[in-house]
C-alpha cells in the first residue's frame, strides 16, 4: 500500500504514470493499426498532460517550499524504495516532458509508418524514465528508472537497423553498460558506509562526517558512471556517433534531456556526499575535488568545440556542440556558488530547448534534401522559411547573440567564476577564460557554417531546390520551442530568479532532510 504524508493525492506522480500508461495503450490499439496519426496523437495527448501535471508539481512547491514524498508502507527507509518531488526535481521533470511532447508532436509528421507502434512505445517509456530517475527519493530507485532510460535510448538509437545505426546503438550500449556497472560499485560502497540508500538519510548521515580518502573511490566511480550518459569528456564519444544514425526526434531527446538526466544523476549524488565537505574558504567543494571538475569542465568545453569546428555533417557538429554546452553546465557546477549553480541550470533549460529544436529543424532539412551535409543544405532554410527561420533562432541563441537566451545563461556562469575569483577560488580564473576563449570559437561554426549555409547565402545548393515545409505538426513543435525561447530571451532576470530560489531549497539541506525523513 501506497502511503503519501505530504500529498493525498496520487496525482503528483502522474507524470510518470501518464506516459507508462501511453505505451501500453498504443502497445493495444497499434495491433489493429499502424496510423501514426492515431497513435502519435494518443501519445501527445498523455505526456501533454504528465507536462501539465509535472508543471503544477512545480509551481506547488515553488509556492509552499514543501517536497512530495510517497513511499511503500512494506519497504519504508532506509532499505525501502520512494519517490521524492524537491523544487530541483520539479524543474527538470517539467523540462523533459514538455520536450518529449515537442519530440512526440514532431514525430507524427517526421516518422515513417514502419513499426511506427514500437518507436512511440518507447518514446513514451524514454520520457517516463527520464522523470523517474529527477523523482527517484533513493538511490535505488534511481537506478532502475537509469536503466530503463539506457535500454530505451539504445533501441531508439538503432531503430532503423541500417549499419550506421547498429553500430553507434552498440557502442552506446558498451559504454554505458561499463557506466552502469560503475554507478553500481558506487552505490555498493555508499550502503556499505551509510547503511541506506534513501538520499535524505544519506545527507543526514554524511552531514556530519568528514571527506576522507575513503570517499574519493566513490566519486571517480559516480563522475564516470553517470558521465558517459552526460557525455562529459572523456566519456562523450558514443554522442557523435547515435545523433546521425539515431531518428532526428531522438537526436533532440538525447541531447535535449538525455544527457540532462545523466547530470542530474551526477549532480545530485555529488552534492549529497561532498559539496561543503573540507572545503576552504572561498570553496565550495574540496580544493582538491574543484581542480577535478575545472579540469573535466576545460577539456568538456573545448576539445568537442574545436572538433565541431571541422565537421561537415550537421547532425555531427550539433552533437559537439551539445558536448561543449555541457561542459558549460559542468563548469557553473565546478564554480559551486549559489549564482554559478543557478546559471548552470539556467543554461540547461536554454541549451535543451535550442538544442532540441535545432536537431528538429535538421531532421526536417534532411528529409527534403537528402544529405546531411553541411555545404549541400547551402540556402535551405529560404525554401524551408519557418523551420529556416527558427534554426537561425535557436543557433544564434545558442551561440551567445544578445539579447537571445542563450546570451545571459553563458554570461551568468562565466560572472559567477570572476566573483568566485574575488573569494580566492583559483578555479575561477581557469574556469572564466577557457569560457570566454571558447565562446568566440563556438561562432565559427554557429554562425560561420550552420546559420551563414543555411541563410545566409545568395543561392542555393542542387539538392534543396525543390525543398518544402511538409508536415504541420513539425512546424507546430518548432514554433513550441521558438516561443520558449523568445519568452526567456525577455524574462531572463525572472527565470534567474527562479533558479536562484532552486538552488536556495538545494542548499537548505537541513529543511530537505526533516521534510523527507520525517515523512
Amino acid at each position: 500500500m501506497l502511503s503519501f504524508q505530504l500529498i493525498p493525492e496520487l496525482y503528483g506522480f502522474l507524470p510518470i504514470i501518464l506516459p507508462i500508461a501511453s505505451a501500453i495503450i498504443i502497445a493495444i490499439i497499434g495491433k489493429f493499426t499502424e496510423s501514426k496519426e492515431l497513435l502519435g496523437t494518443i501519445n501527445s495527448l498523455m505526456i501533454l498532460i504528465a507536462t501539465y501535471f509535472a508543471t503544477e508539481n512545480f509551481v506547488t512547491i515553488l509556492n509552499t517550499g514543501v517536497p512530495i514524498v510517497a513511499s511503500y508502507d512494506a519497504f519504508l527507509p532506509p532499505i525501502g524504495s520512494c519517490l521524492e518531488i524537491d523544487l530541483l526535481s520539479a524543474f527538470f521533470a517539467m523540462l523533459f516532458t514538455f520536450i518529449g511532447l515537442c519530440v512526440s508532436i514532431y514525430s507524427i509528421g517526421y516518422m515513417e509508418r514502419e513499426e511506427i507502434r514500437n518507436y512511440f512505445m518507447l518514446l513514451s517509456i524514454l520520457v517516463a524514465s527520464l522523470v523517474g530517475v529527477v523523482y527517484a527519493g533513493d538511490f535505488f530507485t534511481l537506478f532502475v528508472f537509469y536503466e530503463m532510460l539506457g535500454v530505451s535510448a539504445y533501441i531508439l538509437v538503432a531503430f532503423y537497423k541500417n549499419e550506421e545505426a547498429i553500430e553507434a546503438a552498440v557502442k552506446y550500449f558498451i559504454m554505458g553498460a561499463a557506466g552502469s556497472a560503475l554507478i553500481l560499485y558506487g552505490l555498493a560502497l555508499t550502503y556499505g558506509l551509510t547503511g541506506t540508500l534513501n538520499m535524505a538519510l544519506v545527507m543526514k548521515i554524511m552531514s556530519n562526517a568528514q571527506l576522507s580518502y575513503e570517499l574519493y573511490p566513490i566519486l571517480i566511480l559516480f563522475l564516470i558512471g553517470f558521465g558517459v550518459k552526460a557525455a562529459i569528456f572523456p566519456m562523450h564519444s558514443w554522442l557523435p556517433d547515435a545523433h546521425p544514425a539515431a531518428p532526428s526526434g531522438i537526436s533532440a531527446m538525447l541531447s535535449g534531456v538525455v544527457i540532462k538526466a545523466g547530470l542530474y544523476a551526477m549532480f545530485r549524488t555529488l552534492f549529497i556526499l561532498f559539496y561543503g565537505k573540507n572545503a576552504l574558504q572561498g570553496y565550495f567543494w574540496d580544493l582538491h575535488i574543484s581542480l577535478i571538475f575545472a579540469v573535466i569542465a576545460v577539456l568538456t568545453v573545448t576539445i568537442p568545440n574545436f572538433i565541431a569546428l571541422v565537421q561537415r555533417d550537421i547532425k555531427r557538429t550539433l552533437a559537439y556542440s551539445s558536448i561543449y554546452n555541457m561542459g558549460i553546465v559542468f563548469a557553473g557546477i565546478a564554480v559551486g556558488t549559489k549564482l554559478a549553480i543557478a546559471a548552470a541550470l539556467f543554461h540547461i533549460l536554454n541549451h535543451a530547448v535550442a538544442k532540441a529544436l535545432l536537431f528538429m529543424n535538421s531532421g526536417a532539412f534532411i528529409t527534403e534534401a537528402k544529405t546531411r551535409g553541411i555545404s549541400e543544405l547551402r540556402g535551405i532554410g529560404k525554401k524551408m522559411p519557418v523551420s529556416g527561420l527558427t534554426f537561425v533562432t535557436g543557433s544564434l541563441s545558442l551561440a551567445g547573440l544578445p539579447p537571445l537566451a542563450g546570451f545571459y545563461s553563458k554570461f551568468l556562469v562565466i560572472w559567477a567564476a570572476l566573483l568566485a575569483i574575488f573569494d580566492g577560488n583559483i578555479v575561477g580564473y581557469i574556469i572564466a577564460i577557457a569560457l570566454a576563449v571558447n565562446a568566440v570559437v563556438s561562432l565559427g561554426y554557429y554562425f560561420g557554417a550552420l546559420v551563414r549555409n543555411i541563410w545566409f547565402v545568395s543561392e542555393h545548393s542542387e539538392k534543396v531546390k525543390d525543398a518544402k515545409e511538409f508536415s504541420r505538426t513539425i512546424v507546430i513543435s518548432e514554433i513550441l520551442l521558438v516561443i520558449v525561447i523568445i519568452l526567456v530571451s525577455f524574462l531572463p532576470f525572472f527565470i534567474m530568479d527562479i533558479f536562484t530560489k532552486i538552488v536556495e531549497s538545494l542548499l537548505n539541506t537541513n529543511a530537505y532532510i526533516s521534510a523527507v525523513v520525517s515523512s
